[in-house]
C-alpha cells in the first residue's frame, strides 16, 4: 500500500500536549512527503498587525482589513509566510492543495496592501518542520490528531474557534477527551 502523506491536511494538537509552543493549536500542512514536513500554525494570532507588519517593511497598508499576523512556527520567526487562496501566480507560490498556495514572495505584501488579486489569506512569521519519519512516529504516539482542512479552518473563523472546530470535523468534543489516552 502507498504512504499516505498529508499535505493539506491540519494536525489538532490534544487537550494534554505538554509542548507549550504547540498546546491548543491546528497545523496546517503545507508539505509532507519521504523528506519531512512543513507546516503553519493557524491558530496562534502573534499580536501585530498585518498592517503594521507591511508599514515595516516600507508598503503602503493603509487599504488592509484589521487581520492579525499568526505565530506559524518555531522556526525563522524572522521569516513571512502567506497562505492564501487562488493560483499559484506569484513569484515563490507552490500549489498546496485546491485553490491553497503558499508563498514567501514578497509582490503579494503589495497586492495585500492595496486589497487587489487576492481572495482570502493569512500572513504567518515562523513556522514548523519535522525531520523524515519525525511526524509519522509522533503520529503513531498520539502525539497528534488529523483533520481535513477547509477554507473556514484556514482562512474565515475566528483564531479563537479553530480548535474547536478542528475537533468538530473529526467528530469529537475535546472537553470528553480524556488526558489519559490509552488508559481504561
Amino acid at each position: 500500500m502507498p504512504k499516505q502523506y498529508l499535505m493539506h491536511h491540519c494536525l489538532i494538537a490534544p487537550p494534554n500536549m505538554v509542548d507549550d509552543f504547540f498546546a491548543n493549536t491546528v497545523v496546517y500542512l503545507a508539505r509532507h512527503d519521504a523528506d519531512g514536513a512543513q507546516g503553519i500554525i493557524i491558530n496562534r494570532p502573534s499580536g501585530l498587525q498585518i498592517k503594521e507588519l507591511l508599514n515595516d517593511l516600507d508598503i503602503n497598508a493603509d487599504h488592509v482589513n484589521p487581520h492579525e499576523v499568526l505565530q506559524g512556527g518555531p522556526l525563522r520567526p524572522e521569516a513571512g509566510f502567506v497562505l492564501h487562496t487562488g493560483q499559484p501566480t506569484w513569484h515563490s507560490s507552490i500549489a498546496v492543495g485546491e485553490n491553497v498556495c503558499i508563498t514567501t514572495s514578497k509582490d503579494i505584501l503589495d497586492a495585500i496592501a492595496h486589497n487587489e488579486g487576492v481572495g482570502r489569506y493569512q500572513i504567518a512569521l515562523g513556522y514548523a518542520s519535522w525531520t523524515k519519519h519525525q511526524l509519522e512516529e509522533e503520529i503513531a504516539r498520539g502525539d497528534w490528531l488529523i483533520c481535513d482542512s477547509d477554507m473556514d479552518l484556514i482562512f474565515n473563523l475566528p483564531y479563537s474557534d479553530r480548535w474547536d472546530a478542528a475537533y468538530r470535523k473529526i467528530g469529537v468534543d475535546r472537553t470528553w477527551l480524556s488526558s489519559e489516552i490509552g488508559h481504561a
